[in-house]
């Protein structure tokens, strides 16, 4: 089989199946896994396959939005890096609220270096992996649950912060405009984000490049209202249009 036989075929697959591990393509077809990273950075480029740590999804441009389970392994090591870079700058003994989402929960893991911080979150992820560390001085805010933000959202959400202030807050989204426009798929995600970035003396945007250039039905912020914007999108610091430059926050690229 040659590699145009054999991207075919994994083009097939991933259609029929919506997504396939690096491991599963070695074995079937007995190559190596560069061989395999080659056919899906190929099936990338024309729009078919969107790369994760570990494996490929079908890039299907009628899914509004990818459940929580696959966002977790996408662009792993980006954001990895973006939480490194994200965290930087934060003091000890600070108050600070990460919200939902697999990027902001890459940063949480960075956070537990710190001292003496208090934390909230309305975060699940977030929340199962705090519950695991002794003496951590951890707030869960309420709301509904939405399974695929993984949150705890909406007018009860909201209700609880309406009395807190915190020092930094580390947010998520699901789109980026040129035009500074934040946007997320739920109106409640929404309403939660635009009440804690308002909350907030410093407030960092986290995100990776799959994000930018969309703006979504629900926007809750705009870039000028961010101090720090972390992403891998190389090309960020030009992206934002020529009016809002002007205006732009600090931004970071990983």
């Amino acid at each position: 089989m040659n590699q145009k036989q054999r991207q075919k075929y994994i083009a097939e697959i991933l259609r029929i199946k919506g997504s396939i591990s690096t491991n599963e393509l070695v074995k079937k077809f007995g190559v190596s896994k560069m061989t395999i990273g080659r056919d899906l950075k190929k099936l990338e480029a024309l729009g078919i396959a969107e790369p994760f740590h570990g494996g490929a999804m079908y890039k299907d441009s009628n899914v509004l939005e990818y459940p929580i389970v696959v966002k977790q392994d996408l662009f792993v090591n980006e954001k990895q890096r973006i939480a490194k870079a994200a965290v930087q700058n934060v003091a000890d003994g600070s108050s600070i609220f990460i919200g939902a989402g697999t990027t902001a929960l890459a940063v949480s893991l960075e956070l537990l270096a710190k001292k003496d911080c208090t934390f909230y979150t309305n975060s699940l992820s977030v929340v199962n992996y705090f519950a695991k560390v002794k003496d951590l001085d951890l707030h869960v805010i309420p709301g509904k649950y939405r399974s695929m933000s993984d949150g705890f959202l909406g007018i009860e959400a909201t209700e609880y912060i309406t009395n807190l202030y915190f020092d930094y807050c580390f947010m998520g989204t699901d789109g980026v405009a040129q035009d500074g426009t934040i946007s997320v798929h739920s109106a409640d995600d929404a309403l939660t984000k635009k009440m804690v970035v308002e909350h907030t003396k410093s407030a960092s945007l986290v995100f990776d490049h799959s994000k930018v250039g969309k703006k979504l039905l629900h926007g809750f912020s705009n870039a000028t209202n961010f101090e720090h914007i972390i992403t891998d999108y190389q090309e960020m610091a030009t992206f934002f249009s020529e009016k809002l430059q002007i205006n732009s926050p600090s931004i970071i690229t990983v």
